[in-house]
C-alpha cells in the first residue's frame, strides 16, 4: 500500500506556501508535486498531517483539511484499480491520475462506439473506400440504401420505444423491423435489401471488435426473397420492335436501337449505354465489342451479333447516342405498344406483407434490363453453353443464374426434348454398345 506524505514548500515563510504531495510507492519509487492548497507554515501540523484549528481559519480549515483526505482515498482507490504489480507500470498509471485530478492533463474520455456512430463512419469511408477487386467506389445507388437503412432504423426506434443498440439486434427485433419494413408498403426483395444492410453493418462491426451479439447470424435472422417476375422478349417479339420504323421519332428510334444491343449482347444498361467506336474491334476477322464492364470491372469481348451490326451500320459504324437510363425506359412503353407486344402478364407477389395480384400487357413491364435476360434467355434456349452466357451476364453460379431465366415450363420441355436423350436413333446406338 502506498502512504501519502504532505510537505510544506518551505516551512520558514511568513506568506502562503504550497502544500505538496509525496506519495510514496516503493523503495524510491515517488511520486511528488503541489495540491495547489495554499497555507501559512504556523497554521500547519506537521506531525498530524492537517490545517491546526485556529480562529482565523475557522471557515476554512475543516474543507482544505477534507481536501487533503480525499486525495490520500483517491490515491489508494486508484492503485486498488490497477490490474499490475508492476512498480513501474503503478507508477506511470498513477502519475497520470494524479496529473487529471489536480486538472494537469484532461482526462481521456473513452468514446463509447454505437451502433448509429458506427454506421456513421463505416458509410463515411464507404464513400471513399475501393473495392480490391473491380478498383471501383461504391454506386451512389447503394451508398444511398445504406443511409435508408439507418433512418429507418431511427423511424422505427422512434415509433417503437425499441433502443437500438449492438445488443438489441435480436429475433425479436428481427420480425418487428421486418414488419415495420413490410408496413411501409415495400415488397419481400425490398424489404430482404434492407435486412441483408444491416447484416453487412452487424458483420463489420463484428470484425471490428465492437459488436459480439451474433443474433444476426441466426438461422431464422434471413434476407427474405421472393421470386422474380421481370419478362423476357422471345426472337419473335423482338423482331417486332426491330421492325418498326420509327424514323418520324428519333428520340425512341435511339432507344430501340440502344434496346437492341442490349438484347444481343447481354449487357447491363450502364454498359451498352454509352458504347463508342472505340469499343470495337476485329480479332482473327471477327468484329467484337470490347467492353470493362462497370459494374465488375472485368474485361468482356463479345461478339457482334447481325441485328448490332445492322443498328452500327445504321448510325454510320457508331454505337446509338448515350440517353438517360429512365429516359429509355419510358420510351420502351410506347416501342412495347407499337410493336403490339401484347401478351396478358399474371404477377404474383408479395408487398407490404401481403399477396399482389397485377394484370398487365406485357409490353407495359419492358425495361432496360428486359434486353439483358431477353439475351440470356434466348441464348438459353438456341443452346449456348450455360457457361458461355454466364461469363458475359456476370452470375458466380448456375443455380442463380438458372434463376434468372425467364422461359416458361412449356418452353424448357422444347429444349429438353433436344437432348440427344430423347433421340430414338441416339438411344439406339447406346443399347448397342
Amino acid at each position: 500500500m502506498a502512504s501519502v506524505k504532505y510537505r510544506l514548500r518551505n516551512t520558514t515563510s511568513t506568506k502562503n506556501v504550497s502544500i505538496n504531495f509525496d506519495i510514496h510507492i516503493s523503495g524510491n519509487d515517488r511520486l511528488r508535486g503541489s495540491t495547489k492548497i495554499l497555507i501559512v507554515p504556523q497554521y500547519w501540523d506537521q506531525g498530524n498531517q492537517r490545517i491546526r484549528n485556529v480562529t482565523v481559519l475557522s471557515k476554512t480549515k475543516d474543507k482544505l483539511n477534507k481536501k487533503l483526505s480525499k486525495f490520500k482515498s483517491f490515491v489508494d482507490d486508484k492503485i486498488a484499480e490497477y490490474e499490475t504489480t508492476n512498480i513501474s507500470e503503478i507508477k506511470a498509471l498513477l502519475k497520470k491520475d494524479v496529473d487529471i485530478y489536480f486538472g494537469k492533463i484532461e482526462e481521456e474520455v473513452e468514446e463509447v462506439v454505437t451502433l448509429y456512430s458506427f454506421t456513421d463512419e463505416f458509410i463515411k469511408q464507404a464513400k471513399v473506400r475501393v473495392n480490391d477487386t473491380t478498383g471501383k467506389k461504391l454506386s451512389y445507388r447503394t451508398l444511398n440504401d445504406y443511409d435508408r437503412l439507418v433512418n429507418f432504423l431511427k423511424d422505427f426506434e422512434k415509433k417503437h420505444n425499441y433502443e437500438i443498440t449492438f445488443d438489441s439486434i435480436n429475433l425479436n427485433f428481427y420480425y418487428a423491423f421486418k414488419s415495420y419494413l413490410e408496413n411501409l408498403d415495400f415488397s419481400t426483395n425490398t424489404v430482404g435489401k434492407y435486412i441483408k444492410i444491416l447484416k453487412v453493418f452487424m458483420n463489420a462491426a463484428t470484425e471490428q471488435g465492437f459488436n459480439t451479439n451474433l443474433a444476426f447470424k441466426n438461422k431464422r435472422f434471413v434476407k427474405p426473397t421472393a421470386e422474380s417476375h421481370h419478362i423476357y422478349l422471345n426472337l419473335s417479339e423482338l423482331e417486332k420492335i426491330v421492325k418498326l420504323d420509327l424514323s418520324n421519332n428519333p428520340k425512341m428510334d435511339n432507344a430501340r436501337d440502344l434496346f437492341i444491343i442490349g438484347a444481343f449482347t447481354g449487357l447491363r444498361v450502364s454498359d451498352f449505354n454509352g458504347l463508342s467506336k472505340e469499343n470495337i474491334k476485329t480479332y482473327k476477322g471477327k468484329r467484337f465489342f470490347q467492353v470493362i464492364v462497370e459494374k465488375t470491372g472485368k474485361y468482356l469481348p463479345i461478339p457482334l451479333h447481325p441485328e448490332v451490326e445492322k443498328v452500327l451500320k445504321k448510325h454510320n459504324g457508331n454505337p446509338p447516342k448515350k440517353m438517360k437510363s429512365q429516359d429509355i425506359n419510358d420510351e420502351l412503353t410506347n416501342i412495347g405498344r407499337k410493336a403490339k407486344i401484347n401478351e396478358i402478364i399474371t404477377t404474383k407477389y408479395i408487398k407490404g406483407g401481403k399477396e399482389i395480384t397485377e394484370i398487365n400487357k406485357k409490353y407495359k413491364l419492358i425495361k432496360n434490363h428486359t434486353s439483358r435476360r431477353s439475351f440470356c434467355t434466348n441464348a438459353y434456349i438456341a443452346g449456348m453453353p450455360t457457361l458461355d452466357i454466364m461469363a458475359i451476364s456476370g452470375h458466380s453460379s448456375e443455380r442463380i443464374f438458372l434463376n434468372y431465366i425467364r422461359i416458361t415450363a412449356d418452353e424448357r420441355a422444347i429444349k429438353i426434348s433436344e437432348n440427344s436423350f430423347f433421340n430414338p436413333k441416339a438411344n439406339l446406338n447406346i443399347a448397342k454398345i
